[in-house]
């Protein structure tokens, strides 16, 4: 869910100015190390309408949850932008874009095949807290 977390975040900071944004991660309310701020704007959890633990807003631009066409109970718009899926280069079935923004798929530095774009821009990667490697920034840099 961390990584479902982070496209739907990513999607809703693409109308702002194309700088430098940061994801500090943190603990929910059930003990888990996951995003709880993307650029400014807190991530909420709660439970969808299947009783998951999920984030449920970024802001004030709730998260809805619905099946995409493959009959996964999936993330499927964030505000008011629509959250696509279909398959990337290595043929797997996931987000392909938010909003009218398409999610680019590629290799960070550790050469995991991840998101590496989100429209014009970049998915940094770096380490949290924790020592794990994870998405850290978002904005120009190309």
């Amino acid at each position: 869910m961390q990584k479902m977390l982070l496209f739907i975040g990513l999607g809703l900071l693409i109308s702002a100015s194309v700088q430098a944004r940061n994801i500090r991660y943190g603990y929910n309310a059930h003990g888990d190390y996951v995003p709880v701020e993307i650029d400014g704007q807190d991530v909420n959890y709660g439970y969808n309408a299947h009783g998951d633990y999920v984030p449920t807003s970024i802001g004030n631009n709730r998260i809805n949850y619905g099946y995409n066409a493959h009959g996964d109970y999936v993330p499927t718009s964030v505000g008011n932008n629509r959250i696509d899926y279909g398959y990337n280069a290595h043929g797997d079935y996931v987000p392909t874009s938010v909003g009218d923004n398409r999610i680019g798929y590629g290799y960070n530095a550790h050469g995991n095949y991840v998101p590496t774009s989100v429209g014009d821009n970049r998915i940094g990667y770096g380490y949290n807290a924790h020592g794990n490697y994870v998405p850290t920034s978002f904005g120009s840099g190309w």
